[in-house]
């Protein structure tokens, strides 16, 4: 039982006991109320703790969301049978054992019945309630997972979008071009080299455009051969560290989401060969990581912040 229903089901206890001890008792002293009490916790804990604890049970194995028909025809029967057993053990443990008003012949033999299917009737009052309850908020949590997975898709897709775009961007595409022009003169083997690399660049935005989430160790690669051209194209002006753990290599991340971050890094920041810009990605916890030394560049013009902010801040999981 939890330790907020354990309190709930004393101050109730005492509550009652309280009630019937200043209303229908006649000897009112610390005896006769310590009685009181006790007869009230049997009560409140016995029907109020079994009823929460089959809720409990019946969340776990059969869940509101999930079968919802079925749910509550399990709920009424088995919350029927339920407090009938519990209030006969109730009311034998108080009027038998307790009370000693009855023998055990004489409760099972018709003498209370009436009271029997009286208090039956409260505690299948009480237990719908909990019920009715429990089945509101199966709702309320339902309807916030929705909205939130809602969100979070669209962001996903966002996210995507906005890495597509950059990784299309003609300034890349023309920056990319102009490296691989002088190459092909200078070094033409660097040059087959760097193409490669482009190509296994567009041919990972094509297979992953339509996917939510990719593995770490495709996005790490994949980083690798970005960084392989920006190395080609700064030269000594920037620097690579890669330090994800392998364990960590099968969680799943947001696809493209290195390549908006380091091209962050190289947008905001410069670099040179006397002051190289330093850039580590790392895992950290659940946690993918990425940093640099900070260069600030001058902006001529303020940067909107969009790319930053579509970026999905996603624990890998």
């Amino acid at each position: 039982m939890k330790r907020k229903n354990f309190i709930v089901l004393f101050w109730v206890s005492l509550a009652v006991s309280m009630f019937f001890f200043f209303v229908f008792t006649e000897e009112k002293n610390l005896e006769n109320f310590l009685y009181t009490l006790l007869i009230s916790f049997i009560y409140s804990f016995v029907l109020g703790g079994g009823n929460g604890l089959l809720n409990s049970f019946l969340n776990k194995k059969v869940p509101w969301s999930e079968a919802t028909t079925k749910r509550a025809v399990i709920s009424i029967i088995s919350i029927i049978v339920a407090n009938f057993v519990l209030v006969y053990f109730c009311n034998y443990v108080n009027f038998v054992l307790i009370q000693k008003a009855a023998t055990t012949e004489e409760f099972f033999l018709g003498k209370y019945n009436f009271l029997n299917w009286f208090t039956i009737n409260i505690a299948l009052l009480i237990s719908a309630f909990l019920h009715a309850r429990s089945f509101m908020e199966e709702l309320k949590k339902t309807s916030r997972k929705e909205v939130v997975e809602q969100k979070l898709i669209a962001k996903s897709a966002n996210a995507q979008f906005e890495s597509l775009k950059n990784q299309l961007d003609p300034h890349f595409l023309f920056n990319s071009l102009n490296v691989l022009s002088s190459l092909i003169d200078e070094n033409p083997r660097q040059a087959q080299k760097f193409t490669a690399s482009m190509s296994k660049i567009y041919r990972y935005v094509l297979e992953q455009k339509d996917k939510e989430l990719v593995t770490v160790e495709d996005e790490i690669e994949f980083a690798k051969t970005y960084c392989e051209l920006l190395k080609t194209r700064f030269e000594d002006s920037v620097d690579f560290t890669f330090d994800v753990a392998k364990e960590d290599y099968q969680k799943y991340v947001v696809p493209l989401a290195l390549q908006l971050l380091l091209e962050n890094c190289i947008k905001h920041n410069f670099a040179t060969s006397s002051k190289p810009l330093i850039i580590r990605i790392f895992s950290d916890g659940n946690t993918l990581c990425i940093e640099n030394n900070l260069q600030v560049r001058e902006q001529i013009k303020e940067s909107s912040g969009i790319g930053l902010a579509n970026i999905i801040y996603h624990s890998v999981t």
